[in-house]
């Protein structure tokens, strides 16, 4: 049993028949639901939800922080009250939700953090990724041991020099060498399809999508941006 997140997305209606709307797009992967003749076997269920983007909340376009049709729920999954911030909703029509502001700032984040390790490492001879030394070791688990296969790694001379900038080392994440090798535009374009994503989405026609792939989270930003603009979009989490 776990908590997640679910992006479901349901035909513009009022603000009163928002859960409603949810519910009923929901309905068919309700764990208690009535498994009758005809109806779908599917895997994935829920026994209870509320609409609760917290850490996952969509920003507002500017100027439209006030808008009654924004989705903003007042408690989390278990029932303590929320208090959601004008500049961010937990849904509303796809037009008054911000999407490329995020998709921004995260590819300005990757951008920074690649040209900060090309600055640092340049001054030191070229390294291997961790996959190097553990492929070494896979071949030969006696002659190359695990505790050799870290050994290697970390006394390269720009992994061992990195080890003294914490504020680098947290900027650019673990093992840079295999994460900077599929270059910037790779980078950006992981970072800007993962920002918005979450562990599943629920489309317009009912499908239940699990979303952990790079290809997954990519369809995930195209099926946002090809709604139209009155469609509600809101995040919900879930008891599964």
């Amino acid at each position: 049993m776990s908590k997640e997140r679910l992006t479901v997305c349901v035909p513009g209606c009022a603000q009163k028949d928002v859960s409603r709307a949810i519910d009923a797009a929901m309905a068919p992967y309700d764990y208690n639901r009535d498994e009758g003749v005809g109806v779908p076997v599917v895997e994935t269920w829920w026994d209870y939800w509320k609409i609760d983007g917290r850490g996952c909340e969509f920003s507002v376009v500017q100027g439209h922080e006030a808008d009654p049709r924004l989705v903003r729920g007042t408690e989390t999954l278990t029932g303590q009250p929320r208090i959601v911030p004008p500049s961010l909703c937990d849904g509303g029509p796809r037009a008054l939700l911000d999407l490329e502001g995020p998709r921004a700032r995260a590819a300005a984040d990757e951008r920074r953090a690649f040209d900060a390790w090309q600055t640092f490492a340049s001054a030191y001879p070229p390294a291997y990724p961790a996959d190097h030394f553990w492929a070494r070791h896979f071949a030969d688990p006696e002659g190359y041991p695990q505790a050799q296969v870290i050994e290697d790694y970390r006394t390269q001379p720009v992994i061992a020099a990195l080890s003294d900038q914490p504020e680098l080392n947290d900027l650019i994440g673990g093992d840079p060498v295999a994460r900077y090798a599929h270059g910037l535009d790779t980078l950006i374009r992981d970072a800007t399809d993962g920002v918005l994503a979450t562990q599943a989405l629920l489309t317009l026609d009912g499908q239940w999508i699990t979303v952990s792939s790079a290809e997954q989270k990519r369809y995930f930003n195209d099926y946002l941006d090809g709604l139209a603009a009155d469609v509600l979009v809101v995040r919900v989490m879930y008891h599964g």
